[in-house]
């Protein structure tokens, strides 16, 4: 028998082991390629509005077991689903393995009704987890296969996976946002910029209404009064009757929220005199239309149905009543005026 140079012997033997490695690397290659067991941990953070069983009941229903319990230790390798909220918003992350990017969803809560909070979050999360893991979309596919179809439409749609059906009525609901109307009361305080113009003190009745995600309706009722000194001949009052609406964005929620709108404010007032020396001076009392355009902005925080609200407006007067002691004038509504607005509101 020959024997065969040493560098043959090495060239076998390295093309052999190169071999062996090759016939084990696809199956190892598929095994780091699967998503484990697909379970995964749920963790809610900072949401104390939102009821954390109603979530698990919900994935629970949806997934079964694949949510691990409260108590049972997460794998190394599980999947987890975190919940954060923030004010009105929760933000949503399925993440796990180092391999796959972290998905991460944001909600609006006050986009939903108080007990379908809980349901829009679960669907959300179970959207992003289907996305990550192969097992989770079998299941949903799965339970979805075991459901009746609805008479009205056919057959087939049973096989559309839950994850498939779920995201389009989460959208839907994202897209119309939740009417919100509040009623409340205000103190007011009104300056006209001009001379002789009067400071006024009263109150408001107010409402408002969303219209949509961005727009807000604001009609108000006023009456406020004040009075200026005329020297040496006595004094001249003014008693304001309005009724103001604007329009415009809004921006916020229902706990903070901010608004700036374009509307309008019409009414009355009355101008009347008070004589010093009656027998010498004469008085008299007159109403007079007056109102003019309106820039109006407004501050919203509160709790729960109740909040505060803080308001500014800007207008300018369309007419000029003004009141005259001695042929020049005492009191002037009349140019530009500014307001505050404090007060307080209720959802009803």
């Amino acid at each position: 028998m020959k024997c065969q140079p040493w560098y043959r012997s090495v060239v076998g033997a390295a093309w052999g082991f190169t071999g062996a490695v090759a016939m084990v690397a696809p199956t190892h290659a598929e095994e780091l390629g699967s998503a484990g067991d697909g379970r995964f941990a749920l963790e809610v953070k900072a949401c104390p509005t939102v009821s954390t069983q109603s979530i698990r009941l919900i994935l629970g229903i949806e997934i079964g077991d694949l949510l691990l319990g409260e108590t049972e230790r997460v794998p190394a390798g599980a999947d987890r689903l975190t919940i954060r909220c923030a004010g009105n918003f929760a933000w949503i992350e399925a993440a796990g393995p180092a391999d796959k990017a972290p998905l991460e969803q944001l909600l609006r809560l006050d986009d939903f009704p108080g007990d379908a909070v809980p349901r829009a979050l679960a669907l959300a999360g179970l959207e992003l987890l289907a996305a990550r893991s192969s097992i989770v979309r079998e299941r949903m596919v799965g339970k979805g296969n075991a459901a009746p179809p609805p008479r009205s439409e056919p057959s087939r749609r049973s096989a559309v996976p839950a994850s498939k059906v779920a995201a389009p009525e989460l959208k839907s609901r994202s897209a119309v946002s939740k009417r919100e109307t509040r009623i409340g009361l205000a103190g007011s305080w009104r300056l006209f910029l001009v001379e002789h113009g009067p400071s006024a003190w009263g109150g408001q009745v107010q409402a408002s209404t969303t219209l949509g995600r961005m727009w807000q309706l604001t009609v108000d009722g006023e009456v406020a009064g004040g009075s200026n000194e005329v020297r040496q001949l006595g004094s001249t009052s003014v008693l304001l009757l309005s009724c103001g609406a604007t329009f415009g964005v809004r921006s916020g929620g229902n706990q903070l929220g901010a608004s700036l709108g374009l509307g309008g404010r019409v009414g009355g007032v009355r101008l009347s005199g008070t004589s010093a020396d009656p027998a010498a001076v004469s008085a008299a009392t007159v109403w007079r239309p007056w109102g003019g355009p309106t820039l109006a902005a407004s501050l919203l925080g509160g709790f729960g149905r109740l909040a505060l609200t803080l308001g500014a407006e800007a207008g300018q007067s369309l007419l000029a009543p003004e009141g005259q002691a001695d042929g020049m004038t005492a009191i002037s509504i009349r140019g530009a005026w500014a307001a505050i607005f404090l007060g307080a509101s209720i959802r009803p």
